[in-house]
């Protein structure tokens, strides 16, 4: 049995001759949850539907916990929530909750009960017999989620779960994974834009574009390999700090602190703390910023963006 409950071996997706999803590899561990972000059209999309087996590769394969894609011991595991969920429009959530618990192999006494659990879990009870087609987009994000944890999965798909919804309908969803990753200790790939959520709840993040793979790594790993060496200083006088330090490291003024960036960490914070000793001064504040989510996801594709341009300048 492999160590990884998903991989992605050199899987290629083409569409004519669209490439959508390029020789990617992915392995995700057990119990992680991992953040899948890029741009439209970068491939993630793709990717969740060759995992889930709605889509198969033009080349390369995977696995899903040691089965092969697609296969009826792959799909048992696997819950998806797509960005797009369509309901028909005569079933009420009861209804839908308990055909798709019956889709997904439970009997009859099973889906009942499965069915009961999630409306009380996902705060449902009071609109069980209301037409899911109806309800609104935030509701109806929740039935999605709802259904695709129906067979209780050990790994979690969810595609842009946050999407088109309130503030307090996010923190909602959000919550709720959150919830479940703890109680049913499930591996969760989840893709979102709104990526300042998104860090709140990741523990791993995975950057596509253009069908590519150009991060896979911890998002500790990542935030500590491209921070750009920020600290912010606040201090009884930062002018007498500035003219002691002598031009010695770049800096900026906001809202009357100095911000400094640099790559000699340590050594500015010697200096500073130095300085301020000596001087008698007052330390209000030393913080060294850490790196967001969305500022390493700009980062990285602005670099990525102007290799493209390298490459286009030399061919």
């Amino acid at each position: 049995m492999s160590e990884y409950c998903i991989e992605l071996n050199n899987v290629t997706k083409t569409f004519g001759k669209f490439t959508a999803v390029d020789n990617v590899n992915i392995k995700l561990e057990p119990g992680k949850v991992y953040g899948f972000v890029g741009p439209n059209g970068a491939g993630k999309s793709t990717t969740m539907a060759i995992i889930m087996g709605t889509l198969f590769p033009t080349k390369g394969n995977g696995k899903v916990f040691g089965h092969p894609l697609a296969s009826p011991e792959a799909l048992k595991v696997l819950g998806y929530s797509p960005e797009f969920t369509s309901f028909y429009s005569d079933m009420n959530c009861i209804e839908y909750l308990y055909y798709m618990a019956t889709l997904a192999g439970l009997s009859s006494d099973e889906a009942i009960k499965r069915t009961n659990e999630l409306l009380d879990q996902f705060d449902l009870k009071q609109h069980a017999n209301r037409r899911v087609a109806k309800f609104s987009t935030g509701m109806k994000k929740k039935v999605s989620l709802a259904q695709a944890m129906i067979h209780r999965p050990k790994v979690l798909l969810l595609d842009e779960p946050t999407a088109n919804l309130d503030p307090t309908s996010r923190q909602e969803i959000l919550d709720t994974v959150r919830k479940m990753v703890e109680e049913e200790h499930l591996t969760v790939l989840i893709s979102s834009h709104v990526l300042t959520e998104l860090e709140t709840i990741i523990n791993h993040v995975i950057m596509i574009d253009h069908g590519h793979i150009i991060l896979d790594a911890p998002i500790h790993e990542a935030q500590e390999k491209f921070k750009q060496g920020i600290l912010m200083v606040d201090t009884s006088n930062n002018d007498q700090l500035l003219s002691e330090l002598n031009g010695r490291y770049e800096y900026t003024l906001e809202e009357g602190n100095i911000r400094f960036a640099t790559v000699e960490m340590e050594q500015l914070k010697k200096d500073i703390v130095s300085i301020v000793f000596n001087s008698q001064l007052t330390l209000n504040m030393l913080k060294e910023e850490v790196l967001s989510l969305d500022s390493l996801y700009k980062q990285i594709m602005e670099g990525e963006k102007s290799d493209e341009g390298n490459i286009q300048k030399n061919a």
